[in-house]
């Protein structure tokens, strides 16, 4: 790689560092915080393309080392809502602009948020409310490229211990992922760009997830829990900015 070309991709290989490196660490972050940050340095459709590429190269890795800790009858059922979920969110994908999904459904999900803390809601861990979770994790996933927000409200009082919910949650992300990419391939989507962007962050991907990983043991499972709410908010406020901004 040439110094000019790799001086212009640091910015992007810092945001997926940082993203890989709280994925590693909580099972959550790595589409959330490198989708909104990504879109500085590229068109936002293109970002969706590259995140999902990356998702699945650190999922993979990652959901093998933490097999014994899925729970995999929660991923199931997360998988068969999602499949369903994607077909639509990729219908809107190609019709709607990004900036105003993203703002609309970052502002659905600090709602939600903010009255499941105020009013303490809980929803029950069954097949049901699963499969309607996956659903819409994947519609959001094959529209702005995140499927983790849904995820979070609905795992925030899973009867899990950090080690399952890390690892149920990155076990789900890779196996959507593989689904959205095959979803965009076959709708006829142009991936030649995102692969090349892709090989040029992958170094911010590796060596973040080695470094969340060797981080996950001296983070306390209390503050575990409290972090994915921090982490919803910080991104739901940091999208709408801009959103807002860029219309």
């Amino acid at each position: 790689m040439e110094l000019s070309t790799f001086a212009s991709h640091i910015g992007p290989l810092l945001c997926v560092f940082m993203a890989s490196f709280l994925q590693s660490a909580t099972g959550f972050g790595l589409v959330m915080v490198a989708a909104p940050l990504l879109m500085y340095f590229y068109d936002a459709k293109l970002v969706i393309l590259i995140v999902a590429l990356f998702a699945v190269c650190g999922n993979a890795t990652q959901s093998f080392f933490l097999r014994r800790d899925a729970r995999y009858d929660v991923v199931g059922w997360l998988l068969l809502g999602s499949v369903f979920g994607q077909q639509i969110g990729f219908h809107i994908y190609r019709a709607v602009s990004p900036v105003w999904l993203k703002l609309v459904i970052s502002v659905v999900i600090l709602l939600s948020l903010t009255l499941m803390q105020t009013l303490h809601l809980r929803v029950a861990l069954r097949p049901r409310n699963t499969v309607s979770t996956g659903f819409i994790a994947g519609i959001m996933a094959t529209t702005v490229g995140m499927n983790g927000p849904p995820l979070i409200l609905y795992f925030s009082h899973a009867p899990f211990t950090p080690a399952q919910l890390r690892a149920t949650s990155i076990t789900f992300f890779f196996t959507s992922n593989i689904v959205a990419l095959t979803t965009f391939f076959l709708g006829g989507v142009d991936f030649t760009v995102a692969l090349r962007e892709f090989v040029y962050v992958l170094p911010g991907l590796a060596v973040g997830i080695l470094a969340g990983h060797l981080a996950f043991d001296y983070i306390p499972a209390q503050f575990f829990r409290r972090i994915l709410f921090v982490i919803l908010v910080v991104m739901c406020l940091h999208t709408i900015w801009g959103a807002v901004a860029a219309m």
